[in-house]
């Protein structure tokens, strides 16, 4: 998870399926995202992870 959309699409290139990103959209680089590689996940607020239901991003062999 971080706040800059460049990160994330560097993390995401190099690791692939192997790692789910995050993308809090706030805070100055929040305009960035346009310009980059969507993140997995986008929410608004990274308080918002608390409600979000994070099982949808693990793969079904990681539940079990």
């Amino acid at each position: 998870m971080d706040d800059k959309p460049r990160i994330l699409a560097v993390v995401k290139k190099a690791w692939g399926d192997r790692v789910t990103t995050i993308f809090p959209r706030q805070g100055q680089y929040a305009r960035d995202a346009n310009a980059y590689r969507t993140a997995d996940l986008t929410v608004e607020r990274i308080g918002d992870l608390v409600t979000h239901d994070l099982s949808q991003l693990l793969p079904l062999e990681v539940l079990r």
